[in-house]
């Protein structure tokens, strides 16, 4: 079979005959993996395939015409820009279409009200650059800096400078959202005017159709455009320096990176409530010892030598407070946020060591993609956004349960993960990332991603990977109670075909149900036939 050839030649006329194609070797650039971001898992074994045909409009007219072509034609569809969130963003179901936004490339910055208007093929850094070249910044992603921008605005996107730019759904203004039967639904100020300024009032709205704190991945319809809110910075240049691959940016006065070791966790915690409730420093994290080593080797090989010397001692008394702090509007500014946090750290016992005049990491995330792949394989197997007390305590329930599937997950000696603050400590951030080798066994990886789901409802933790990150049936009866009717509910009245992304939102209780290997820890209750369309 085939995608349909009246709908093949109807999207062929919407987007022009160069920005259609069914070509085998084209289709191969779409395939999942090899390595990188949840690639080599058995949900992307068994749950992707490659695409029948692949089609690149350039702008929300466009997308708006072939989405309501294969809502005529019955033609399933998933929206893609940089698929560097690994399989979750490929195809699901055979003869199934990609839709490429690499063309919807407009972009505009508002210098006076501090705002992009982009479409999803702009990426992250051409936002960042340009909003340091207008004295303003934004956040980039730990996905780095080459994914798309709107993608970070519906599906995580957060940082260490989230300690005080805030949370990224507080950033999207005017939207254009094409709902999965072709129909244009603008929000903000759009819904009234051309003006995209303003995003919602308080309470609820319908930025809520875009994502949690996660995102549904595409399958509520296609954000084709967006305006995303920047904050002032500072006005100096921060300087691009060193040779690839080693390569940073070089800081200037007003701007620098702090490390203080401190004497043990609970003053490591201490710390970021205290500069939090001081409004003092633009990012605060922990850093993990692992990231250290990766900052460290020039290479794998090195990076395994660095880190096999490593212990379970070693790690248990490693407690690092990184601050970055920002003179946003003056000399003195900087001058006094730096005596308060060596305030802060001297109370708490915190000593200052030697750390690099740049920033590789955040500011433009020179080596988000490269921290990945010290095993060939990564993912980020939970993450948790709630209070300081309860991110701080997340990580080391995950460490204690990861020992169970060591290996074939890395051995990290118990390492508890990273954890910051958030919007100046009104909320905490915990991730809890493993690697592995994918050319290994890799069943106890799918086990692991699943138990932690038990792990976090039977401790009561909230997570943010609900939705089609986990078994709907598993988490929904638990969090809301019952949010999986809701989503559901919502799914079937959006997309009643099933042709957004199908079978999202419920695509990891049919891996579940068709690995072999997962049957051994299902025990929760499922529906014999999972509410969804069959492909």
């Amino acid at each position: 079979m085939s995608i349909n050839r009246q709908a093949y030649n109807a999207i062929k006329a919407v987007v022009g005959d160069r920005y259609i194609s069914e070509d085998p070797a084209v289709m191969e650039g779409y395939r999942s993996g090899p390595a990188g971001y949840e690639n080599g898992t058995g949900y992307e074994r068994v749950m992707t395939v490659l695409p029948h045909a692949v089609c690149l409009p350039k702008n929300t007219e466009e997308i708006s015409k072939v989405v309501k072509i294969c809502a005529r034609y019955d033609v399933p569809y998933v929206p893609y820009s940089t698929g560097f969130y690994g399989p979750r963003t490929h195809c699901h179901v055979e003869n199934e279409l990609i839709i490429d936004l690499k063309r919807t490339n407009q972009f505009e910055y508002d210098e006076k009200h501090f705002y992009f208007d982009v479409g999803s093929g702009v990426t992250l850094a051409a936002c960042q650059q340009e909003a340091l070249n207008k004295g303003a910044y934004s956040v980039i992603g730990g996905g780095g800096a080459q994914c798309s921008a709107i993608c970070n605005l519906i599906g995580d996107g957060w940082s260490p400078l989230s300690h005080r730019i805030g949370l990224p759904h507080r950033r999207i203004l005017g939207t254009e959202l094409v709902l999965p039967e072709g129909d244009v639904v603008k929000m903000g100020s759009l819904a009234v005017m051309d003006d995209p300024f303003w995003g919602e009032g308080p309470g609820p709205d319908l930025r809520g159709l875009l994502r949690g704190f996660t995102g549904l991945r595409g399958c509520l319809g296609i954000v084709s455009k967006m305006a995303i809110k920047t904050l002032p910075f500072q006005p100096e240049k921060l300087e691009p320096s060193g040779i690839a691959p080693n390569t940073a940016l070089a800081l200037p006065p007003r701007v620098r990176w702090f490390n203080f070791l401190m004497p043990s966790k609970k003053e490591q915690v201490e710390a970021m409530y205290q500069i939090g409730h001081a409004e003092i420093a633009a990012a605060l994290t922990k850093v993990p010892k692992f990231w250290r080593a990766i900052a460290k080797a020039e290479d794998k090989e090195e990076f395994w030598k660095l880190w096999l010397v490593e212990n379970e001692e070693s790690l248990r008394n490693f407690f690092i407070v990184r601050v970055l702090v920002v003179g946003y509007t003056s000399q003195e500014d900087f001058d006094y946020q730096v005596r308060v946090l060596n305030d802060i750290m001297t109370e708490l016992g915190g000593t200052q060591t030697r750390t690099k005049p740049s920033d590789e990491s955040w500011i433009k995330n020179a080596d988000s993609a490269g921290m990945w792949l010290m095993c060939g394989s990564y993912v980020s197997v939970d993450y948790i956004i709630e209070s300081l007390t309860q991110a701080t305590q997340h990580g080391e329930t995950y460490a204690e349960l990861k020992r169970k599937y060591t290996p074939p997950l890395m051995p990290d000696f118990g390492d508890p993960g990273w954890f910051q603050g958030f919007e100046m400590g009104h909320q905490g951030y915990s991730e809890f990332l493993i690697y592995w080798d994918h050319r290994e066994d890799i069943k106890g990886v799918d086990q692991f991603y699943v138990d932690t789901s038990k792990m976090n409802i039977k401790h009561r933790y909230y997570t943010s990977l609900l939705g089609p990150h986990q078994p709907l049936f598993l988490t929904g009866p638990m969090y809301g109670p019952n949010y999986h009717t809701w989503l559901l509910k919502v799914k079937e009245e959006f997309d009643p075909q099933w042709i957004s992304h199908p079978p999202v939102p419920l695509a990891h209780d049919e891996f579940v149900n068709r690995a072999p290997w997962m049957q051994e820890i299902k025990d929760w209750e499922v529906p014999e036939e999972l509410p969804m369309r069959k492909w």
